[in-house]
């Protein structure tokens, strides 16, 4: 799709689904989309089948359906490599990046081994974290009934995701990485290098909170997306 409207297509991470983002869609400037990676809510298929080229067209897809023939994209935790493998492969089509706790691989890496140091076993099932270390992890900033109600919608995941490599990197696409101070998958330290693998030219912001920031604090998270895809 050549021509249309622009808008703004939101990207969960991991063991997460569309609803994640319920807090910051009314404070985003419309239009906005947050969609479902294949295998999940609005997008069933077997989880141990999707890939990141399935997760590449969903996200065109999405695009297409909204109309948008350019869009910003944001995208949180695993979200990130999705993102970043759509404006590397659709540069025309991306108007903005915004990077929110995201995981950004080097080259020849792969999620899996930056969290881990190694490659998933793709064997075995991606389930969601028992509750108190998805609490510790996803929801340290979270209020119980904040986290009663994100908790609710995290799900299993692809684990083929967790070791796609990267085609390349996007550039000369307008970049905006968010790293929050109190996140624990991706403190500050690693969102730095997460930062530096797609090169120079990035801005960087921060937020006092922890990596569900969409849900503790989605003013702030909203204010920093707001100003960057109006630049």
């Amino acid at each position: 799709m050549a021509e249309g409207r622009r808008g703004t297509v939101l990207v969960h991470g991991g063991l997460h689904s569309a609803s994640c983002w319920a807090a910051l869609l009314p404070l985003l400037t419309p239009p906005v989309r947050a969609m479902d990676l294949p295998g999940r809510s609005a997008r069933p298929a077997p989880l141990d089948q999707v890939t990141l080229d399935d997760c590449v067209h969903a996200v065109l897809e999405e695009a297409d359906a909204a109309g948008f023939g350019r869009f910003a994209l944001v995208g949180h935790s695993l979200g990130g490599v999705t993102i970043t493998e759509t404006a590397y492969r659709h540069p025309d089509r991306v108007s903005h990046l915004v990077y929110v706790g995201a995981l950004v691989p080097g080259p020849g890496s792969s999620a899996s081994i930056v969290m881990t140091g190694a490659d998933r076993d793709l064997a075995a099932p991606m389930e969601p974290l028992e509750d108190s270390l998805a609490r510790a992890m996803f929801g340290n900033d979270l209020t119980d009934q904040q986290w009663a109600a994100h908790a609710a919608g995290l799900v299993a995941d692809a684990p083929a995701l967790m070791n796609a490599r990267l085609s390349g990197y996007p550039s000369g696409i307008p970049t905006l990485y968010v790293h929050m101070d109190r996140d624990v998958p991706v403190p500050p330290a690693l969102a730095d290098q997460m930062a530096a693998n797609l090169g120079p030219g990035v801005t960087r912001r921060s937020i006092d909170a922890g990596h569900s920031v969409m849900v503790s604090q989605p003013q702030a998270l909203a204010d920093l997306v707001n100003e960057w895809i109006a630049t």
